[in-house]
This record gives structure tokens, sequence and C-alpha cells, in this order.
């Protein structure tokens, strides 16, 4: 098993996100409040009463527009506006907590605070558990999501020139606990391309990534790809990031279409590192329709510095 540099970055983990974790002349930005334990985030709720001006909580997601609630207003704007969403940043330092945020949400805010913001800040907890099937099997031991809304890029994302006819197209699956996702996203694609994996190893737990290669194991048998795996942290943007870096710098001249299907963390650092290198990559995810309470308890909370690339936290 290779391991990899990680991408220059800094991370802070902690047991619990509190005020003295954050900058205080910031933006912070975080979803609704739910009915998981990690998305009842005590800290913005104490951000709202004691700096309302600097939170903007976002109430609803939609399938291509967020409906956001700052101290002044409540607004609606879509994920390739990127006049409005800059208008939600507020300050030169932002956190984004991603946790409670789908992917087409959280994509767009990192898209557009790249060029917008001095200092980024993305927070992730863990769940303490996933939530178990009902009746588990080897495919699906976890319940996790209702349906799919189907294979399209993130919006604001699309890559619409693709690759060259002669250009070596590589998919690269970051795979999660769902064999059904890798699978059915590279049966989009005809001929089938290079298929190179990368599984997140240490997990959040220790028996994760082994949970994770069982779970897939008919997907890498039938598309060969047991012996192209790589590996990074679960929890690490970084290492996700240099994972694709290596694949790049091994097939040099290659497209890489990235299903960022695993962790959130790893496709935080899928979509940066697409967002860094928009001429040979793109991004395609199946806008997974999640269950409710489908973790349980609170693990370690994160906190990613995702600008400037050279700060300590």
């Amino acid at each position: 098993m290779n391991r990899y540099i990680a991408h220059d970055g800094h991370t802070e983990t902690v047991a619990a996100l509190r005020e003295q974790y954050l900058a205080e002349d910031a933006a912070y930005i975080f979803g609704a409040f739910s009915e998981e334990h990690r998305l009842q985030q005590a800290i913005w709720r104490e951000m709202l009463d004691k700096r309302p001006g600097q939170c903007v909580q976002i109430i609803e997601q939609l399938e291509t527009a967020i409906r956001y609630r700052t101290a002044e207003t409540e607004a609606l704007v879509g994920l390739s506006d990127n006049d409005g969403l800059q208008r939600i940043l507020k300050s030169r330092t932002v956190y984004v907590d991603i946790t409670g945020l789908n992917h087409s949400v959280w994509a767009a805010l990192l898209r557009v605070s790249l060029s917008a913001c001095e200092s980024i800040y993305f927070v992730y907890t863990e769940p303490g558990a996933y939530k178990e099937h009902e009746s588990p099997s080897s495919s699906s031991l976890f319940d996790l999501t209702s349906t799919f809304g189907g294979v399209s890029p993130l919006p604001g994302m699309a890559n619409l020139a693709g690759p060259d006819r002669d250009v070596k197209s590589v998919l690269v699956p970051f795979l999660g606990f769902e064999s059904a996702r890798a699978k059915h996203i590279a049966l989009d694609f005809d001929p089938q391309p290079q298929i190179m994996p990368i599984v997140g190893l240490p997990g959040f737990k220790t028996d994760y990534p082994q949970i994770t290669i069982s779970t897939n194991e008919e997907f890498l048998n039938d598309a060969r790809a047991y012996d192209h795996i790589r590996f990074a942290r679960a929890s690490c943007p970084f290492e996700a990031y240099s994972a694709l870096f290596e694949i790049h710098r091994d097939n040099p001249g290659s497209f890489l279409h990235i299903a960022p299907t695993g962790t959130k963390p790893h496709a935080l650092g899928a979509v940066w590192y697409a967002l860094d290198h928009p001429r040979d990559t793109e991004i395609i995810y199946d806008h997974p329709i999640r269950k409710g309470k489908r973790t349980t308890g609170v693990g370690p909370t994160h906190i990613y510095c995702i600008k400037p690339r050279d700060a300590h936290i």
C-alpha cells in the first residue's frame, strides 16, 4: 500500500468546536439544525446569539439553489450565481461547516471563496456511528440513502469540453459503504475507462477500511481495480488531493473523471483538486437523497485550513 505526502495544508482536530477555535472577525456559514446529533452544534447557536451579524445559516438546500438566513434578511441564491454567493461570504475570513451541507452547496461555496476570501476554513464533524441496515448484507451494511438524483456534474462545475478522443480517461471513484454508487457511475461510461479507486485509510473507525473494501468487492473485481487502489486518510482532504495528484503524475496527459462518493473530507479534497485543474478533470456525482437519522452520536471535529495554504492553525 502506497502512502502519499499530503498536499500542503493544516488540520486542527478537536473534541468539540468552541469559540476559542474561531477567528473573531469572520463569517460563519452552517446548515440547519436537525435531528442528527452532530448537526446540533452548540457553537453555532452560541454564535447566533453572540455574533448574529456574522452568521449565515443555510435553511433550505434545493437542487440548484439555497435559501439562507442572516440577521438582516432571508433570501434565495442559485448555486451557479457567483455574485450572489460572494455576497453571502461577508468577510475576508470565512468558516464553512460542511457537516450538514450537500456536496453541491459546499462545493459552490468553495468555488467562490477561493477567489473572494483571504482565509478559508472548512469544518467537518464525524459521526459517532452510522445507522446499520435492518437487513444488512455484504453490500449494504449501513442504511444511508433513500434514492439518487442521477449522475451529473455539480452546479457550476460542468466541464463542457471533456477529454479529447485520443486522451486516456481514468475514473477515480472515492469508495464508501454503498457499493451501488461507484458501480452505477462506472456504467455511465462507454467504453469504460481505467478505474483507480481511492479508499479511506486510516478510516474514521479501525474497521471502516475493511468494510469499504468488502462492500465494494464485486465492483473492484468486475473493474479489475484491486491492483490500482490508492489510499488517503478518511478524514483528510489534503491526502485526497495528493492521491489525485499522484494518479495524474503516474498517468501523464490523462483526463480524470472524479466521483466523490466516499467521505465528505475526501469529497472536499476531490472538488478542490478539480477546481485547481479544470482542463483535465471533471467531477461526476450521483446526488444521493440522504435518510434522516442516518448517524448517531458525535465524533471529533476537524478544522481544515484551505487558504492560505502555508497557514498554521
